[in-house]
């Protein structure tokens, strides 16, 4: 097998620069990477899975595309790393009983692949520079930290295309591939959008985040999406709200048609590969303050039926771009929260919760394995009153939610200069 030389430069000089990651709460944290894997611990062992890298010299690495990400492949044949998305992208395009297996043929391995750096159905780590895919991350992994995990008696594990994230942060750490920070925690700004209704809105977002990387500014946001907008109020009666509520009610309607529904498919699945995050809002936009666990896992298993059957639902073609495992975060509607939402976030593998407020110098921490990252309560630069960090809050404090072009100015100087304050 031909040397890493290239990768293990990359891993060794990867940047340093902050990444800008949003979400419509506006907050201060250190390490927003605390979201994607939790400190690494001594006892983790790399993934004991069957997915062994083929051993013989004919095997090389190769580019996925100009976007990175690499494969194994003799040439003919790919090895993997493979994803379930993969596979079931492969059943769809006919694989047969190959899709179960670790030797595909190259070319239905560049089909399923997708078109980002990171195989679909992945997410890519900025931190160890890797592709993670649920706890693993994915190979192929250069010669030297291969070496390094048999140095931990990683044993035949070593020789495999995933390895436990918290195992191969690790290793990338001793062997100097991760450099420890030093001085104070770099700043981050999160963003992110609540319901996801608005065509408009996606395209106008997204557009800015590309003018933006025109001019090096990483920005990308998290799209929190309501479930409902995607069923039609014809469909209504597949929903069965917790709480007593009659079937096929919502707080805040419905999507307008199927051809609506399928637009909104094609932004997620353009958002996502764009390096966007998608975030659960729940399905109907109700309080769950008083909601117990089953509630929530009622919930929750509506918000999955409607956007991962959505398709299927409302007889449209395709598919998305990324599975249930993306789906990482959660705000809850009207920030209505109950002891059983978060029983129901761990036990369906959330990693962060935004549906708390705390005070501006708030540390975000974990709360039964889910990270809490809340809207800061703020004070108003011009009248000193105090303002959730959300759009909307600002509208009522401003105008008390009521349209007033002739101040509009005056409005936004303050909520500029009430988030720089926030942010010094």
């Amino acid at each position: 097998m031909r040397k890493f030389k290239k990768m293990r430069d990359r891993v060794a000089l990867r940047r340093q620069h902050r990444r800008i990651y949003l979400s419509l709460l506006l907050l201060l944290c250190g390490y927003v990477a605390l979201l994607n894997f939790d400190a690494p611990d001594k006892s983790a062992e790399v993934a004991d899975i069957d997915n062994k890298k083929p051993e013989f010299a004919a095997i090389e690495t190769k580019l996925v595309s100009d976007k990175g990400g690499y494969f194994y492949t003799n040439g003919q044949s790919a090895f993997g790393p493979f994803t379930e998305k993969m596979r079931s992208r492969c059943r769809e395009l006919n694989g047969g009983t190959a899709c179960d297996t670790n030797e595909w043929t190259k070319e239905m391995y560049l089909n399923t692949y997708g078109e980002g750096r990171c195989p679909a159905g992945s997410r890519l780590n900025g931190i160890i520079d890797y592709c993670i895919d649920d706890r693993d991350a994915l190979g192929p992994f250069p010669e030297n930290i291969v070496a390094a995990c048999q140095r931990e008696d990683g044993g035949n594990s070593c020789n495999t295309d995933r390895w436990n994230y918290r195992f191969l942060y690790r290793l990338l750490k001793e062997e100097g591939a991760i450099a420890t920070p030093q001085g104070p925690p770099p700043q981050f700004v999160l963003l992110a959008f609540d319901g996801s209704k608005s065509l408009d809105a996606w395209e106008k977002s997204r557009q800015f985040s590309q003018c933006m990387k025109e001019k090096d500014v990483d920005v990308r946001f998290t799209y929190f999406i309501s479930g409902v907008y995607f069923v039609t109020k014809s469909d209504r009666k597949l929903y069965n709200p917790p709480g007593n509520r009659r079937a096929g009610s919502s707080d805040i309607g419905w999507a307008d048609s199927t051809e609506n529904i399928d637009l909104r498919l094609e932004q997620l699945n353009l958002a996502y590969k764009e390096g966007h995050e998608i975030g659960s809002h729940a399905v109907g936009h109700f309080d769950g303050s008083r909601w117990s666990e089953s509630d929530w896992n009622q919930e929750f298993d509506y918000f999955d039926k409607f956007i991962f059957s959505a398709r299927e639902i409302n007889d449209l073609s395709g598919s998305l771009e990324f599975d249930r495992s993306a789906i990482q975060g959660f705000r809850a509607p009207l920030l209505g929260h109950s002891k059983g939402l978060y029983e129901t976030l761990r036990k369906k593998g959330f990693r962060y919760d935004t549906s708390k407020t705390a005070p501006a110098n708030y540390w975000p921490q974990k709360q039964n394995e889910v990270w809490n990252f809340p809207l800061a309560s703020l004070r108003s630069a011009t009248s000193g009153g105090r303002v959730l960090s959300m759009d909307y809050n600002f509208y009522y404090l401003h105008s008390k939610a009521k349209p007033n072009p002739a101040k509009s100015d005056r409005y936004e100087e303050d909520t500029f200069k009430t988030y720089m304050k926030y942010f010094e």
